[in-house]
This record gives C-alpha cells, structure tokens and sequence, in this order.
C-alpha cells in the first residue's frame, strides 16, 4: 500500500499549502548583507543572481506558481524573505524582525501578501520567520539572537488561537536562526546539524526521523520538501546520501553565494496556499 504524503513541511506550511511562493531579487547591494556565522559575505553579485534565478527556476518545476518582487537596494538582505512572514492556511504572522536594519524591507512583503492573506502583525518583542519550523501541528520556534522571549509569548498566543503546539528551541550562540541548523522538508524526516542541539530537544515525535547532518554539511541541513521530491543545497555528500536511500528524487543547487550571507535554501521564499 503507497504512503499517502498529506504534509510535508517547510518553515510553516504543509505541502497542500505550498502552491504559491513569494520571493525577491538581489540587490545590487547584496555584498553588504549581514553576515557573523557560516558565511563570508557574498563577493560576486552576478553569480548570486544567477543562483537565484535557478532557485526561482526549480520552485517553478516543482509547480509553485512564483511571485517576484523587485529587490531594494536600500536593503541589502532583502532577497531573504523567510524571516518577513509566516503564512499559516490564510492567514500572515509579521513579525517585528530581529535585526533594525532589515525592518524596510516588510512593506513591499506585507502589501504583496494582502492580496492573499489576512495580515496579522507583531504588537510587541523580536521575532525572525528563519526562527520558525512545523512538523505536523506542532510549531517549533528558535531563542536566539533574532528572536526573544517577548515575541515567542506573542506567537504562542496567536498559534494557540488556531489550535496549534509550540516548543522553544534555544539556539546556540554559534547558531542563526532554527532553520540554519535544520529543517523538515516533510513531517517524517527531520536534518539536525551535530554540534548544535541535541535530538531531544525537540520532544516526543513518533513518526519523525531525525537525520544526522556532519556539521560542515550545514547548509545542507536545510531543505525544501515537495513529497518525494526536495530541494537541496550542493556540496553536501552525506545529506544527498541520506535522502536518495529513502527513495528522494533530488534537484541541488548551487547557493554557495547566498550561503555566504549566512542563508540557506527556505530563507528565500515565503509559502502559501
């Protein structure tokens, strides 16, 4: 009897929500963007547009019809979409992001999403979407230098109200973002990054199998899901190993210039049914 895939999860929606994708291009500024954790800083602005354009390409053949928002050079961190928005079903989280240079950036997300979405905002504390990841009705949100306790409290409530499980993950201090360090590109599999948290630190979860990531696969670790077919990044033998023996067919992409600005494959698209 076949398996029937009802959800396969990326930051905050399921697969049957995963029709639509709101991305953004890159600033010519981009070598600016933020950096302090796996990346450098991106060199090549040519290069990352290039990548980016085969990122768009591949959500596209995946069948995501894909929206794309002019890139705005008084932000250089912009093409990061992921941490402006969390849709949940038909509705928008905004939060207050983490870092007050990237505060621009959200008008042009929040009036692209309002055709869509119910917009929901952020009253009060701190909080980044690459901090937020689902598996099944349980969310799981990152502590971390992006994200305090007031905006956790603030996210808790609204999840709540739609009927939803939270768990706090405390990020270390070496760490971005939950979603630097692993992500659930369907509700059965979970890649963790070693060296980061423990398995148990996500609590019970039966049907879940957790995939450990070497530590230098962690841009690996992250992974866009569309059933038995994901999105990964490029250089990363063991994750491409682990996921091909369970039966994934495989699109790698080369993403070694956004990966410079501490980012991964889910940073750059925003979901939604």
């Amino acid at each position: 009897m076949a398996r029937s895939w009802c959800r396969y999860d990326v930051s905050s929606t399921t697969l049957a929500e995963r029709r639509n994708a709101i991305v953004r291009g890159i600033p010519s500024t981009f070598t600016d963007a933020l950096t302090g954790h796996f990346g450098d800083g991106p060199t090549d602005i040519g290069l990352a547009r290039a990548q980016h354009a085969a990122y768009v390409q591949a959500l596209r053949k995946h069948g995501v019809n894909v929206i794309e928002i002019e890139p705005d050079e008084a932000y250089p961190d912009c093409v990061f979409v992921e941490d402006q928005a969390v849709t949940i079903g038909k509705k928008c989280f905004i939060p207050r992001v983490g870092h007050e240079s990237r505060i621009g950036e959200q008008a042009a997300i929040i009036t692209t999403l309002a055709e869509f979405q119910e917009i929901i905002h952020m009253d009060g504390g701190m909080m980044d979407g690459g901090d937020v990841m689902r598996i099944g009705d349980v969310f799981f949100i990152g502590r971390s230098e992006r994200t305090d306790d007031a905006g956790i409290a603030e996210f808790r409530v609204f999840l709540e109200g739609e009927g939803f499980e939270l768990r706090v993950i405390e990020i270390p201090k070496h760490v971005l973002h939950l979603t630097s360090m692993c992500s659930a590109p369907r509700d059965d599999i979970l890649l963790l990054t070693e060296g980061t948290v423990s398995s148990s630190t996500f609590g019970e979860l039966p049907d879940t199998e957790m995939i450990m990531v070497p530590e230098i696969e962690v841009r690996g670790a992250n992974a866009i899901g569309f059933g038995d077919r994901m999105i990964i990044a490029a250089g990363n033998p063991t994750v491409e190993a682990e996921l091909e023996a369970r039966g994934v067919e495989l699109t790698i992409l080369d993403i070694s210039q956004i990966s410079a600005a501490d980012a991964s494959l889910t940073c750059c698209s925003v979901f939604f049914p």
